[in-house]
Formats: C-alpha cells, sequence, structure tokens
C-alpha cells in the first residue's frame, strides 16, 4: 500500500513537471539583404521553452513591394497576432504562419477579428466605402452585402483631404455630406516613406467622438471633443511634438482615457479630468513598463513597478507576454544606432538572456506554440 502511494504521488509529480513547460514562440521579421527591390521580409519563430531560446526557423518570405507598390508590409504599423496562428499586418494582409503562406494579400483596415473571421472596413476613392470578411475556416474573402451590417462603433465621419487644411464630414445615409469641422488640421506627415497617416478618431458613442489635430508643421498635437449632432467643438488639451517616422495609433483604456503612442511616447487622453499629458512610463503589459523617454542609458524596464534593466530600444520591438518580454537591444553612437541582438527577460528564471539576432526589421509578438 505505502509502495503504491509513493508511485501514486511520482506519477502526479511527473505529470506536473510536464505540464509546467511552457513553449512559446517570438515572430520575428528580418530585412533579407539578398531581395532588396522587392523589399523581400524573412518571417522567423524563435522557440523558448520556460523562457530559455532553443533555436528557431524560418517560416516564409514575403515580399513588400510588387511592381514598385506596397505589397506585403509586416513592418508599417502594428501588426496582429490572432489564435496562435494568424499574423495580420496593419494593412490588412493575412500570413497563415502554421502553413507558412500568405492568405490575403490585398488592403483593408482590420476592424477586429471575432470567432473564424477578420473584419475589415475599407474607405477608398476608386472602390468605395464597405465591409469585408476573411473566413479562416473556408479561406476565402469577399465584401459584405448586408446594407445594415455594422462593425464599427458611431457614424460614417471621415476626413475631407482635397484641400489643406483638411475637413471633418459626416456623411448620413441617403443625405448630402454636412461640413463638421472646416478645420481639422493637416494630418501627421513625416511618416514612413513621407505617407500621410491616417487620422486618429475614436468614438465615445454614436453622437460624440475625440479627433487628433496636427498642425502645418507637425510640432503640435491637440485633441478635440466633437458633438456631430450640435457640432460642438472643444479643445481637451494639446502637446508638442515632433514628426515621426512610424505613423500614430492609439488604444483605449477605457471610454473616458485612451493613449496615443507616438514615436517613443505615450500620451493620455484622460476625459476624466480634460487632460492631455506625457506618460513617464508606459502602460503595463504582463506586468512589464518601459520608461518613454529616452536617456543616455536608454529606457529603464519595469515588472509590476520594479526596476530589472536599462537598454536602447525601439518602443515598437516592446513585446510581452504572459511571464515574458522581448525587445531588440541597441547601441547608440551620436546619432547612429546599432542592433545588438534581442535580450529576453522571464519572470520565473528571473534575468535576462541574450539572443543573437541581425537585421531585425520589427518584432511582431509572442504566440504559444
Amino acid at each position: 500500500m505505502f509502495r503504491k502511494r509513493i508511485s501514486f504521488i511520482f506519477f502526479i509529480f511527473a505529470l506536473y513537471g510536464v505540464a509546467q513547460d511552457v513553449k512559446q514562440g517570438l515572430i520575428v521579421v528580418h530585412v533579407d539583404p539578398s531581395g532588396k527591390s522587392d523589399f523581400k521580409q524573412k518571417i522567423y519563430s524563435y522557440h523558448f521553452l520556460n523562457g530559455h531560446f532553443t533555436g528557431r526557423d524560418e517560416l516564409l518570405s514575403v515580399n513588400g513591394k510588387k511592381e514598385g507598390k506596397d505589397y506585403i508590409r509586416t513592418d508599417l504599423g502594428t501588426s496582429t497576432l490572432y489564435k496562435d496562428r494568424y499574423l495580420i499586418t496593419a494593412i490588412g494582409n493575412i500570413i497563415d504562419l502554421k502553413d507558412k503562406k500568405v492568405l490575403f494579400d490585398g488592403r483593408a483596415n482590420l476592424i477586429r477579428c471575432s470567432n473564424d473571421s477578420a473584419i475589415y472596413y475599407t474607405n477608398d476613392a476608386f472602390k468605395g466605402k464597405f465591409y469585408s470578411v476573411y473566413n479562416f475556416k473556408t479561406n476565402t474573402y469577399g465584401e459584405v452585402k448586408n446594407l445594415v451590417f455594422k462593425a464599427k462603433q458611431g457614424q460614417d465621419v471621415e476626413l475631407d483631404r482635397t484641400s489643406v487644411p483638411f475637413k471633418l464630414n459626416l456623411y448620413p445615409p441617403n443625405k448630402p455630406k454636412i461640413e463638421l469641422v472646416k478645420d481639422a488640421g493637416y494630418g501627421q506627415t513625416g511618416s514612413k516613406e513621407s505617407q500621410t497617416a491616417e487620422p486618429l478618431l475614436w468614438w465615445l458613442d454614436n453622437d460624440n467622438l475625440v479627433y487628433a489635430y496636427f498642425n502645418k508643421e507637425n510640432t503640435e498635437l491637440s485633441f478635440y471633443k466633437l458633438n456631430v449632432v450640435s457640432k460642438a467643438n472643444g479643445l481637451i488639451g494639446k502637446v508638442v511634438i515632433k514628426p515621426e517616422v512610424q505613423p500614430a495609433t492609439f488604444s483605449k483604456i477605457n471610454n473616458k482615457q485612451t493613449v496615443i503612442t507616438l514615436g517613443g511616447r505615450q500620451i493620455l487622453v484622460d476625459l476624466n479630468n480634460n487632460t492631455v499629458t506625457d506618460q513617464l512610463f508606459s502602460f503595463p503589459s504582463n506586468g512589464f513598463s518601459y520608461e518613454c523617454k529616452t536617456n543616455s542609458y536608454g529606457h529603464l524596464v519595469k515588472l509590476n513597478d520594479k526596476e530589472i534593466g536599462k537598454y536602447h530600444f525601439q518602443a515598437k520591438n516592446f513585446k510581452t507576454a504572459n511571464n515574458i518580454v522581448a525587445l531588440v537591444k541597441e547601441i547608440v553612437m551620436g546619432e547612429e544606432s546599432y542592433q545588438q541582438g534581442i535580450g529576453v527577460y522571464n519572470v520565473n528564471k528571473p534575468g535576462w538572456e541574450k539572443v543573437d539576432a541581425e537585421d531585425v526589421l520589427t518584432l511582431v509578438g509572442w504566440i504559444l506554440e
């Protein structure tokens, strides 16, 4: 009886030990120097077992340019990883990391992923305005024909870019457009490949929205709250900025707070207090945060508000998951910076591990393997 009990305890312990193993993959995109004209990108999975690097595999290569135009671009904005399998770029391309192939090479604005579908919205001068869906079960893409289908909050509001400064217009169904704001700014200039970034606006409810106003010189960024019924338009606050290569993005914390990421900065728009402020540290992600300001030592990194290191890195290359964070380390010499591999910190070890990596274009993020 005693021997059986020991065997049972040993079995439970062994089973528990196996269950504790965590396999994670860090999806990393490298530049392929041999494919300059096509801007070839190599997509790798860097494998980690319980936070320790065990090796990497090249999943596939994709061309960023086709006939001189953008094609599959993993570097324009923030990509989305869905179901630990699908990489959806900021311009809408879908890459299957398991079957190692491109599923959708078109462009559209991803609204959200739901169950087995990726839902897009297109607003194009030539193609028109419509919702579309990619079905992961059938691997098919198509326009939504249901006229009452709606995946976005709010009403049909957009910037008129035919002249500067831009105008903000409302397009009611089956009615003439309504000009809401005569001067809605000039958009973010100086972004990658001299593109004017998409406007930053988000809805609070069906009638109220907040929009970002970039001045002509891109030295000041203001935020306004607008009611589309009364056209009441009030300044919330503003911050001093400089042109940035990466387009600004926003993520809602709740219905009263939104964080704008602009370069290495995170700017909090707080409607509870009607304030716009630079954050000293990024909002925690899986307990990890980093100092927004770049100092002589780089950025201070924290875990649960305790310092764990200081490194030079770009904010876009700071990716977290449960118990782990990765960043592309850099050494700064004057105005130039040079990559020094990937630094990975695991909570359970704990400590930093250096992973050799060259020509990293972007860290996409973590998946469970």
